[in-house]
């Protein structure tokens, strides 16, 4: 399942617990692969750094890879990562209400 429609699924109010955990769950495996992919762009990103000629400087080359496909990728992937954080703390909150 895709993260938009996983967000569009965790909307509903009348889920069961097993649902509620179900999505909480698919939630984490994403989170950590997308955390796996923001690794290697971070890697990609020193790399990238690394290469300043003298006529560069660093907040010139900072814009330039955030102009690049794969700091845009990891722009997106950042925020990501804040939503699915937000999402699974709601989700655990809903879990928790069900329990108690």
């Amino acid at each position: 399942m895709k993260l938009i429609e996983l967000l569009t699924s965790v909307k509903e109010k009348n889920l069961s617990r097993e649902e509620l955990e179900k999505y909480r769950d698919q939630l984490s495996h994403l989170f950590a692969e997308i955390m796996l992919e923001l690794a290697e762009l971070e890697k990609k990103e020193a790399l990238f750094m690394g290469q300043i000629t003298e006529d560069e400087s660093v907040a010139q080359k900072k814009v330039y890879w955030k102009a690049s496909p794969d700091g845009q990728r990891e722009i997106e992937l950042k925020r990501y990562t804040l939503a699915i954080k937000e999402i699974l703390n709601s989700l655990k909150s809903r879990i928790y209400q069900l329990i108690y």
